[in-house]
């Protein structure tokens, strides 16, 4: 799981666009150091709709390496997912893509490696599975590059944007998100100067006070299209609107405190818990044996909940929620008990497992708000078709950098999940 042991990186090129076989052969060389890379081959790495602050290609990678007499070659072959900004400068400052991009860098060359170091120590002999390693291996992270493993050919995949996540998919996804909030919870509460080191190399990537102005009229739009679909679904029902008025009314000012709200459970959130984020790979019966992250350019200092409620409002339906959601937090709160228990800060957040799990309910009620915030950015993206999604990788003409524009037609589908989230967060009295 070692993140850049990679060679010298200060020898390698830090533009995307000078890659070549020599810059991989660096970058492989103490991984297998006999291989050989004789040839790359580069192909798109994600469809439309399904990336927009990067740029993402798979490199298929060619070499051989020499046989132990060294009489033959033998053919060797690996697949890369390789993660860089997007070509065009215009783009880039639309989706702040710098900045998400460092938390990225800093979160394979720093927080990882640390969180994986500080489990080491503390595990001993303990029960492995309580482990957060659910990351795919980083062979390079630097300036506009990050290469990593490609999952797939581990047989994982990713879950259809379009359905969401199913009981399975939720059950198996929240035991790993637990395990990775514990370790922040733990690595705190032992290492508390260590720890505030790790929160200053990142940076708040959308939901920033001086963001404020930039992305002013993205989210006006995003927020009229969602009372609009509400008044429209409920019209009888004018309570729904006028609370989601109230909450809109400064919406950014609103997502701004929740993101700054700093709480005993405050952990390095992964920030953008969705299905294109989230893989899976089953065994030989259908069932998921491994759940894995990916894309953390969102990382943040703030409230567990924020990564719950964004998860459990932007990718599961109304009717699943309705019956299993207080299970889904004791289903986190019991995966946290056994990671933190393992990390020796159990005792220090809270006086014994039924006052953490309080403290988990009501913390996600403060924070459901901001599930349905992110709701108003994703839900558009998450039902469209990939034919209907904007091209992040159509040419923009250079010019003066401007806020992004994703204006995606709403669906039947978006409006019953925008107005259901509205609907439930009204009758729960978390809105």
């Amino acid at each position: 799981m070692g993140v850049n042991d990679t060679g010298n990186e200060s020898e390698l090129t830090s533009s995307t666009s000078k890659m070549n076989l020599e810059m991989l052969q660096k970058i492989f060389l103490k991984i297998e150091p006999d291989v050989i890379i004789d040839s790359y081959e580069e192909s798109k790495g994600a469809d439309r709709g399904d990336n927009y602050t990067a740029a993402l290609f798979r490199l298929t990678l060619k070499g051989h390496t020499p046989s132990s007499d060294g009489s033959k070659k033998l053919r060797w072959e690996k697949t890369v997912i390789c993660k860089r900004l997007p070509d065009c400068k215009v783009k880039r400052e639309a989706f702040k893509s710098e900045t998400l991009f460092r938390n990225e860098v800093e979160f394979y060359n720093t927080i990882m490696p640390e969180f994986l170091a500080f489990q080491k120590r503390k595990s001993g002999s303990g029960n492995a599975s309580e482990i957060f390693t659910a990351v795919p291996q980083c062979y390079l992270a630097q300036d506009d590059l990050v290469i990593l493993e490609d999952l797939r050919v581990r047989r994982f995949s990713m879950p259809n944007r379009q359905r969401g996540l199913g009981m399975e998919q939720m059950k198996v996804t929240l035991v790993e998100l637990a395990k990775y909030h514990a370790v922040s919870l733990a690595y705190r509460e032992q290492h508390p100067t260590e720890f505030k080191k790790l929160i200053s190399k990142i940076s708040e990537g959308i939901f920033a006070k001086a963001n404020t102005e930039w992305y002013k009229n993205y989210y006006g739009i995003l927020t009229k299209n969602a009372i609009q679909m509400v008044t429209q679904t409920v019209p009888g029902k004018a309570e729904y609107a006028d609370k989601l008025k109230a909450f809109v009314k400064n919406f950014f000012g609103n997502m701004v405190d929740l993101v700054n709200k700093d709480t005993k459970l405050s952990v390095i959130c992964h920030g953008d818990c969705w299905t294109n984020n989230i893989l899976y790979k089953y065994d030989d019966k259908g069932s998921i044996c491994e759940t894995y992250f990916v894309d953390f350019q969102m990382i943040r200092y703030g409230s567990f909940a924020l990564d719950l409620s964004y998860m459990i409002y932007c990718c599961t339906d109304a009717s699943l929620r309705k019956t299993n959601l207080q299970n889904w937090l004791k289903i986190y709160h019991q995966q946290l008990v056994k990671s933190l228990k393992l990390l020796g800060s159990l005792e220090d957040l809270c006086t014994d497992e039924e006052d953490l799990l309080q403290q988990i309910k009501d913390e996600f009620k403060e924070c459901a708000r901001f599930g349905l915030g992110t709701a108003m950015d994703m839900l558009p993206i998450s039902t469209c078709s990939s034919e209907e999604a904007p091209d992040l990788y159509v040419s923009a003409s250079e010019g003066v950098p401007a806020p992004p524009e994703l204006n995606v037609p709403t669906n039947e589908d978006c409006r019953r999940k925008m107005t259901d989230i509205v609907m439930e967060l009204v009758d729960g009295e978390m809105l």
